[in-house]
């Protein structure tokens, strides 16, 4: 048995419990709470909506920021006048400025220094509440593991965590950060602040994938003590997976679950399908395979949102049909893979760590194209799954890819739908996954 008291875990997450985001995190915390006595999360900042069932040992906190994380407004009033420490980011602010030393494609100038400023005040602004640092010191001061669920926002409170904790404590808790895509990889957004900072603090690095314990090894010195790579997981809903209901009624159904960004290159997708139904030659080998119509649902909002409705509307046809759903909450989402099937998920980023989305997809037998990013090849074993693509690919080689899959033998088709199902279910099940981690960070 664990002394409880020394089994108190803070969480820092991005919004967790409240609102519909960060449903990986959501699906990790039951697992967290069994093994933990107490849970005690800090959200960076409360989204609009109610705050959603979470274990009875699990206590939320006041969040960092009293505003939106992406309120320029708010870390100009806040975090510019205050008595907060100011010069821990010189060093970093040249850096920003000439962009030296950033891993992978470089943003440019006025693009690192916004987001050099944005992190910069989103710091000072949490650090200037003394009221809430008190809070979070205090919990801090009595818990054995901090567990930064991103490796970017709320981790950069570590450095000043470790001073502010250590004549509190008689061992110091272990400071745990999980790494994904966008908040590891530089090359996403052309430049990531604070990083040596961040690693230096760390005691524990999580990445979520085996590409990602690479990256942080070959550029960061010194790395943290322990890098481990431990894999998320998705849940299912149901013991097995249905074949597509679009197949029987002569229908091939492709989908999609992504937030509609540049990044995702949803609108990559989008071009590829008009390609596909302007070729009347491909139209007509498709229809001798058995399929009169093709459907794209796609599952997820962003700021191209009614760009990409509207040119939905400009090439929807009686061969094509594509439907945005928008922003809506995970268990529609996969109630829908469960009621109605899938032929193919599609996702073609420009960067990934290892998308839960590819998982949930594969746990309804739902085959995949994906663009070969971060930890993505991790996804797939030696059995045929689908295609993993070029991240450097154009809509062409998109449709290309849709043809081909699409005209494969119905047998063919069966049997990628049952790898899927058969591979999620040894390497990517939730319950297996985040009980395991969650075992690992008791006794690390």
């Amino acid at each position: 048995m664990h002394d409880p008291y020394k089994v108190k875990l803070v969480l820092f997450s991005n919004t967790y419990p409240f609102g519909g985001g960060e449903t990986f995190l959501a699906d990790e915390v039951p697992y967290l709470a069994k093994e933990f006595h107490r849970i005690t999360v800090f959200p960076l900042y409360r989204p609009a909506g109610p705050i959603r069932e979470h274990p009875d040992n699990v206590d939320i906190a006041t969040p960092l920021l009293p505003f939106d994380h992406k309120d320029k407004k708010g870390f100009l009033r806040h975090g510019l006048f205050n008595t907060a420490p100011f010069f821990f980011a010189a060093k970093e602010f040249f850096r920003a400025l000439f962009g030296y030393g950033i891993k992978g494609k470089k943003a440019g100038m006025f693009k690192r220094l916004r987001i050099f400023f944005n992190y910069f005040l989103m710091t000072r602004t949490i650090l200037s509440n003394k009221k809430l640092m008190e809070e979070i010191v205090r919990e801090c001061s009595f818990a054995d593991k901090l567990y930064f669920y991103w490796g970017d926002k709320s981790v950069m409170l570590a450095p000043f965590l470790k001073k502010l904790i250590r004549p509190n404590v008689e061992t110091m808790p272990m400071f745990i950060a999980r790494f994904h895509g966008s908040d590891l990889y530089e090359g996403a957004k052309g430049y990531l602040p604070f990083r040596s900072r961040i690693f230096s603090s760390i005691d524990y690095a999580v990445p979520v994938s085996y590409d990602g314990m690479n990256y942080i090894k070959k550029n960061y010195n010194p790395c943290p003590k322990i890098i481990e790579v431990w894999h998320l997981g998705s849940t299912h809903h149901d013991n097995n997976f249905k074949n597509s209901i679009a197949e029987e009624n002569n229908i091939f159904s492709i989908v999609g679950c992504s937030n509609l960004i540049p990044l995702k290159r949803v609108d990559l997708v989008v071009s590829a399908l008009k390609l596909l139904a302007k070729d009347n030659d491909a139209q007509e080998k498709i229809r001798k395979r058995g399929f009169s119509k093709i459907t794209y649902t796609h599952f997820g909002g962003g700021n191209m949102f009614q760009e990409l409705m509207k040119t939905a509307e400009t090439i929807n046809s009686e061969f094509l049909n594509i439907d945005f759903k928008g922003s809506r909450p995970h268990d529609e989402i996969l109630n829908f893979y469960k009621e109605n099937g899938g032929d193919l998920f599609i996702l073609a980023s420009r960067s990934e760590g290892i998308p839960v989305s590819i998982m949930e997809a594969m746990s309804y037998g739902i085959p995949v194209i994906t663009t070969n990013v971060g930890g993505v090849k991790e996804l797939f074993r030696n059995c045929p799954l689908g295609y993993i693509i070029d991240a450097d690919i154009n809509a062409e080689d998109i449709k290309k890819q849709i043809l081909e899959y699409i005209l494969l033998p119905e047998n063919t088709h069966a049997q990628m739908k049952q790898n899927c199902y058969e591979n999620w279910k040894e390497e990517w099940d939730a319950q297996t996954n985040y009980s395991g981690f969650a075992q690992e960070l008791i006794g690390v």
